[in-house]
């Protein structure tokens, strides 16, 4: 049987020769209700501070796929761009073949400098997000630490709450009123 604050509230006891005082039984349910309507009321905040932080979680993940595909299109772009740079040094060497050799050569220099720093840059694309991508799953490691936290210690409270009750119930027994 599932106890609620008004089942709790709405208990009664038969009376005897010298039994409890009525009163008191009936002030002492009254308590227990209200810090049960506490518990469960506490127990729903938890409840929802977990559900936040799953949406947190949820959203970071989100954050990092799309840092993800964003650093990769970043790639690509950074690819295409070398490929037409280095198709472009190849069209003015083309040209300037005929012109003379040295202008041949100063356009091949040119051609692998522009590709050089074409890559840097990708590279240095790449850099940023893996470093955007580790502070991406540093936040999703502290929101889960969190969230294990807050379960551990709602654990300990619930536990300690049906502790305390089964302390009580088992005083109760001893004591029939």
């Amino acid at each position: 049987m599932k106890l609620s604050p008004d089942m709790i509230r709405e208990q009664r006891f038969k009376t005897r020769l010298s039994g409890f005082d009525r009163n008191e039984v009936i002030a002492f349910l009254l308590d227990m209700a209200e810090d049960m309507e506490l518990l469960i009321e506490e127990n729903s905040l938890l409840k929802g501070e977990v559900e936040a932080a799953k949406r947190r979680q949820k959203d970071m993940e989100d954050l990092f796929l799309t840092v993800k595909q964003f650093s990769e299109e970043r790639m690509r772009r950074a690819e295409l761009e070398a490929k037409d740079v280095l198709a472009e040094a190849e069209r003015k060497a083309s040209e300037t073949q005929q012109a003379a050799g040295q202008k041949l050569r100063e356009a091949e220099q040119r051609a692998q400098e522009l590709q050089s720093q074409a890559m840097q840059k990708a590279r240095e694309i790449l850099r940023e997000a893996e470093r955007t991508k580790q502070e991406l799953e540093r936040g999703l490691s502290d929101v889960r630490d969190k969230r294990a936290s807050l379960m551990s210690e709602l654990t300990s409270t619930l536990e300690s709450y049906q502790a305390w009750i089964r302390t009580q119930g088992n005083r109760d027994q001893g004591n029939v009123v």
